[in-house]
């Protein structure tokens, strides 16, 4: 059985039996079936006899021999197990701690020189090609291997000690080189993202040419050709235990990087304060340019900033998750805030369509938010997110159910000129005609109730149609005129049902509804003809005054001719500066008049021609019809000539 070297005692070994194990192990040299690492133990094995040899007076030219042997084998550490005819014997061979301390420290001055070369360089590694960052890599890896040796070597010999100071020195100088190179890299080698832009197709003056954004958006953030380099910066300061360190100078950087991007797209830094304050023309300004943002800031530089850190930490790497949140939730903050401030502001109707629009906008990224920040450390952002999305919905909520209110308090002080089409009408109808029908989707969402019917917009839509209808009611009573107040709810009556009629909404609201406003105009437009030119026609019946002969009859009858006269320029000077718009009610009215007014004064000149009562009648019926074309056409008139016949 061979024992290990170390069992040799060199004071007690019989001369003849150290001779004896050299020779045995002369023959085992020779055995052609000996591995190359059972050779090297045997030759270091026979080494050690030799000292042994030289200490029990052993011939200087033996021990020049087995010196020979030692050159040879060098200073290489063994330690291996091996078989020989059924033993296993276990040697290592260990340099002495001087030779081992020499070659460190050589390797230790190596690496520090070429470190002290690029901390004293004002140029960036980064900048001088792959080849010299790997070097500079290289050695600062060889200072963390050396380092680990030193210390494994003890911690009582001064000399040790020292190196291992001089090493974390040349080490602390290399991780800051480490991270300026880092944040340079993030910095300098940063891509800004260019909107994605049709070819030129030869079309003019076609805005609608501008093609969206297409639905997957892939950006770098940072030169592709240096993110090699980055994750060696990674990976190296990590090695060296400045995880901290790296992390917090990438969140720094990319955390202002991406708040620059924020400025760079329009995004301006306002407090809660300072929006809560702010004018709605100057609010609604800032509004129009964060639609333009959230989509950018979301799609583009959030997806690439996360993959960027999954690319240097590691896709399934918490720090790259938790780097990553770190640098965009004040950015997130950032874009949420003014979301927050109009959920908080005063619920005008002037504002509903900026917040469903805001709704909508966050609505479409919500999956993209929850996806990018799905893990634990990303939920207070999810948080935040869903939290002011929600608020928006109620507040947009709130103020469409507001609306109804704010139609029926809108102040009634003074008549609407002519009697035509009420402001407040059409505001009312290009709320929910114009605009309305683009938000059908995320109004029913915000206003389904649990057990209540489905089309729960409709019924609102018909509620606030009822309540503009009490309003237009309460004005018209400011007309004195009974007739106007006629003429003006027809005007508004008949708008409201055309426009609805006309619209995507017509469903929702419902044919029902529409022919309810249809029966009020019919008995508004009956009212008014009765109420105006029964009075002017009512004279000309035949109530039996006529029926004798002679002088007295005819100036009755001229007496119901000049009644007539009067009675009619006096309506045509009313109601020729009255106004009916829609050119189909004003000729329907106008047909309605002419039945009324031109067969009653026919049938009169008919039934009295007997009495030669021509000369008396100052308009023929196509004189009266002349006249009528002039009503309602905004521009108060008197008759200025005579028609009468000579």
């Amino acid at each position: 059985m061979i024992k290990e070297v170390g069992m040799f005692p060199r004071t007690t070994t019989n001369k003849k039996s150290v001779k004896a194990a050299h020779d045995l192990l002369r023959e085992l040299e020779a055995n052609d079936s000996l591995t190359d690492d059972m050779r090297k133990i045997l030759a270091a094995m026979e080494i050690k006899l030799s000292e042994n040899l030289t200490l029990e007076g052993e011939t200087s030219e033996s021990v020049e021999t087995q010196s020979g042997t030692r050159k040879i084998l060098g200073n290489i550490k063994l330690s291996k197990n091996f078989t020989l005819e059924g033993e296993t014997s276990e040697y290592m061979e260990t340099p002495s701690k001087e030779d081992d301390m020499d070659k460190v420290i050589e390797k230790l001055n190596s690496a520090k020189e070429k470190i002290k070369d690029w901390t004293l360089n004002l140029s960036m590694i980064c900048e001088s090609g792959p080849e010299v960052a790997s070097e500079f890599i290289e050695a600062v890896q060889e200072v963390l291997s050396l380092l680990d040796r030193l210390r494994n070597m003890g911690q009582e010999e001064n000399e040790v000690n020292e190196n291992i100071s001089q090493a974390e020195v040349v080490l602390q100088d290399a991780m800051a080189r480490l991270e300026e190179e880092m944040v340079y890299i993030l910095v300098q080698k940063r891509q800004s993202y260019e909107p994605y832009t049709a070819e030129d197709d030869g079309s003019e003056g076609d805005d609608t040419s501008a093609v969206n954004e297409p639905d997957e958006i892939n950006f770098d953030l940072i030169d592709p050709e240096s993110i090699t380099f980055l994750i060696s910066i990674k990976n190296t300061m990590f090695s060296a235990g400045y995880h901290e360190q790296f992390c917090a100078a990438y969140t720094k950087t990319q955390k202002e990087a991406l708040e620059e991007c924020l400025v760079s797209l329009g995004m301006e830094k306002h407090s809660m304060d300072e929006l809560l304050k702010m004018e709605w023309s100057i609010l609604d300004s800032k509004i129009k340019t964060w639609f333009r943002v959230i989509k950018t800031a979301i799609q583009v530089y959030l997806k690439a900033e996360k993959r960027l850190c999954s690319q240097i930490f590691g896709v399934s790497s918490h720090l790259a998750f938790l780097c990553f949140v770190n640098t965009t939730k004040s950015s997130i903050s950032r874009l949420l805030i003014i979301g927050n401030a109009m959920s908080l502001g005063r619920h005008t109707p002037e504002k509903l369509f900026s917040l469903l629009d805001m709704y909508e906008a966050l609505a479409k990224v919500h999956e993209e938010i929850n996806t990018l920040f799905s893990d634990d450390d990303g939920s207070i952002v999810r948080a935040e997110f869903e939290e002011v999305m929600s608020k928006l919905g109620v507040s947009a909520k709130e103020t469409f159910l507001g609306f109804g209110e704010t139609i029926l308090s809108d102040p009634s002080i003074d008549p609407f000129p002519g009697g035509g089409v009420h402001p407040l009408t059409s505001y009312v109808m290009n709320f929910i005609i114009v605009y309305l029908p683009d938000y059908c989707g995320t109004l029913d969402t915000l206003l389904q109730e649990k057990g209540k019917e489905d089309n729960m917009l409709g019924s609102h839509l018909r509620s606030l149609g009822d309540k503009l209808i009490t309003n237009l009611e309460k004005k018209s009573l400011l007309y004195k005129d009974v007739a106007l107040q006629n003429v003006f709810m027809m005007n508004n009556l008949h708008y409201l049902q055309h426009k609805v009629m006309g619209s995507e909404l017509r469903g929702r609201i419902g044919d029902g509804w529409i022919r309810t406003q249809i029966v009020n105009y019919q008995k508004n437009a009956t009212s008014y003809v009765r109420n105006t030119w029964g009075s002017v026609v009512a004279g000309l019946r035949d109530d039996g005054t006529a029926s004798g002969s002679g002088s007295g009859v005819k100036a009755i009858l001229k007496e119901k001719i000049r009644v007539f006269n009067v009675a009619f320029e006096d309506v045509y000077r009313n109601q020729t500066g009255w106004i009916i718009r829609e050119e189909q009610l004003k000729d329907e009215l106008k047909i309605s008049i002419s039945q009324k007014v031109i067969l009653a004064y026919q049938s009169f000149l008919g039934r009295n021609a007997r009495y030669n009562i021509q000369k008396y009648v100052k308009y023929e019926s196509e004189d009266l019809e002349k006249l009528l074309q002039d009503f309602f056409e905004g521009s108060q008139k008197t008759v200025q000539y005579s028609f009468r016949r000579r």
